[in-house]
């Protein structure tokens, strides 16, 4: 859908900035859509700083050659030398994606082949119009931002979720390591595929935004990296504990709360208990029943990091559910 959108604004935004240089007069009309549609990306964000970019790059390179065109004349070996210092000194200012449509403009310059004002003019009024018509209707151009955010969101939660309920049943039935590592990793591509939809979407959202969505997937990102911690220290686990079925069924009510709301304050309260609870009881008798409880004590160390996140994210943006429920 957001590759048919941007198809549809490269459409519009060649068409309108072709018609209007048309209208204007300007001469090459059909280099201006063509630019416009060059401002044109994925997202909001990265269009506005393109197009930005690119038209301090062009006019750099208009006055640019123009100098060295006045100077030393308009002739391929000038041109050739302006190519190389607009190309090094676009990369060194950072702006180098306005070297293609500089060239093009430029080439207007020196197919006339002595200075004149207008046609100097008349690049200069292509770039403003390609730009002018690519800014406006990237700001215009209607989006479902965050209703997609809100429904990115509700996934990435409801992964977490599977994320805890497998482990949960790991520790429960350590016989079956593969097939729960193979659903874990299945689980952490899709984490990590949803993150990068989201940082798209983040940047069509231009103005008030707070990247609370941004921060709460990052956080989200974080936890799925302690559950991964969890995941190899469960895979140690050879025998089954007493402890180990404490764990699961902790993890099990955990995966339950995994949500917008602030219930990691609570859980971590009742971590605190479990772990005072199992530092209280008897030493290990065996070095199996040592090992599996040194990763059980792992996986609550990582339990409790887990939740540590959530609430620091909550003290950050203190109404993100408030937020996420108005859309």
């Amino acid at each position: 859908m957001r590759l048919l959108h941007t198809a549809i604004k490269m459409t519009i935004v060649g068409v309108l900035a072709s018609l209007l240089a048309s209208l204007l007069n300007v001469n090459f009309s059909i280099t201006a859509g063509i630019i416009a549609i060059l401002c044109i990306n994925l997202n909001k964000r990265d269009s506005l700083t393109m197009s930005g970019k690119r038209l301090v790059g062009v006019l750099f390179g208009l006055i640019l050659s123009t100098l060295l065109f006045i100077a030393f004349g308009y002739n391929f070996i000038v041109f050739s030398i302006f190519i190389f210092i607009y190309a090094y000194t676009s990369w060194v200012l950072k702006v180098p994606e306005g070297i293609v449509p500089g060239l093009v403009l430029v080439s207007h310059l020196l197919n006339e082949g002595t200075f004149s004002f207008p046609v100097l003019l008349n690049a200069v009024y292509i770039m403003l119009i390609a730009v002018g018509i690519s800014t406006i209707f990237n700001i215009l151009y209607p989006t479902i931002s965050e209703k997609e955010l809100n429904r990115h969101v509700e996934s990435i939660d409801q992964l977490i979720r599977d994320h805890l309920y497998m482990l949960s049943l790991l520790l429960k039935d350590p016989g079956y390591k593969e097939e729960y590592y193979r659903h874990f990793q299945l689980l952490d591509r899709k984490i990590s595929n949803l993150i990068d939809q989201v940082e798209i979407v983040d940047k069509d959202v231009l103005f008030m935004n707070d990247h609370s969505y941004l921060s709460y997937f990052h956080m989200r990102k974080e936890q799925a990296s302690y559950i991964r911690h969890m995941y190899q220290q469960a895979l140690k686990i050879q025998t089954i504990h007493p402890f180990s079925k404490d764990v699961s069924t902790f993890i099990l009510e955990l995966s339950y709360d995994i949500g917008l709301y602030n219930r990691a304050v609570t859980q971590l309260r009742k971590l605190d208990v479990m772990q005072k609870g199992y530092k209280n009881s008897e030493l290990p008798k065996t070095r199996d029943e040592f090992e599996t409880r040194s990763s059980l004590f792992q996986i609550l160390n990582e339990i409790e990091s887990l939740l540590m996140v959530k609430v620091s994210f909550h003290h950050q943006f203190p109404n993100f559910s408030d937020q996420v429920k108005k859309i």
